[in-house]
């Protein structure tokens, strides 16, 4: 019986300090060379879902205004009533026809085209 257990112990020493072992050791090179890092996704901009491409004030959908960061579900239809009635120039006409407030405005600013 003691010998029993001192075999098992012995096992489950054996067991445990091999991966010890096998840390110690240097793995293989791999073949190919290690793939280019994914850029870092700008973190500069508004704490929301980042904006894959600039959206035409002019021509977007409800649901593509609704996607730009501070704009509300009624923003977005003023937007859209207001370029019913004559196209955005530019960002100066915009922000001119006061339809958002400033701190929507300036969350919008880099994100959107005319």
């Amino acid at each position: 019986m003691l010998t029993r257990c001192m075999l098992i112990g012995a096992a489950a020493l054996a067991l445990a300090s091999s991966p010890v072992l096998a840390q110690a050791t240097k793995p293989a090179p791999s073949p190919t060379p290690p793939a280019a890092a994914a850029p870092k996704p700008d973190t500069t901009g508004a704490a929301t879902a980042p904006v894959a491409s600039k959206i035409n004030l002019n021509t977007a959908t409800a649901a593509e205004l609704g996607k730009l960061p501070k704009i509300s579900p009624v923003q977005s239809k003023a937007i859209m009533e207001a370029r019913a009635k004559a196209k955005f120039k530019n960002w100066d006409d915009f922000v001119a026809r006061k339809l958002v407030p400033s701190d929507s405005a300036a969350a919008i600013k880099d994100v959107v085209t005319f």
